[in-house]
């Protein structure tokens, strides 16, 4: 698991760390739905590396992992999370809870 944390500058302001070292973030973020198909995602992540992405920010319906109440499956997401460690990518989730966008 990496370490990250926002280190102060003595100018002011501050600069993301991860894993030991400055963070540049150069971010996309999908369709809602783009996370719910790892073959879907297995074309998406080499065009973002193709585009200098290195992070993308991606939402994950509850219902996604929990299909049904109390069984949980993480499989899809968990490919998913490897495609894109493979790809040299970092996830950022965001995680709509069982109504999304407020409903």
């Amino acid at each position: 698991m990496s370490r990250s944390y926002i280190q102060k500058l003595d100018q002011g302001g501050g600069q993301l760390i991860i894993d030991g070292k400055p963070y540049l973030m150069r971010a996309a973020e999908l369709n809602n739905s783009s996370l719910s198909s790892r073959d879907f995602m297995r074309s998406v992540f080499p065009r973002m590396v193709e585009h200098n992405v290195n992070t993308l920010l991606g939402a994950i319906s509850w219902q996604q992992v929990e299909p049904r109440e109390d069984v949980f499956d993480f499989k899809e997401l968990t490919s998913i999370i490897e495609d894109a460690r493979t790809h040299g990518l970092r996830l950022i989730l965001l995680w709509f809870g069982a109504y999304k966008n407020g409903m």
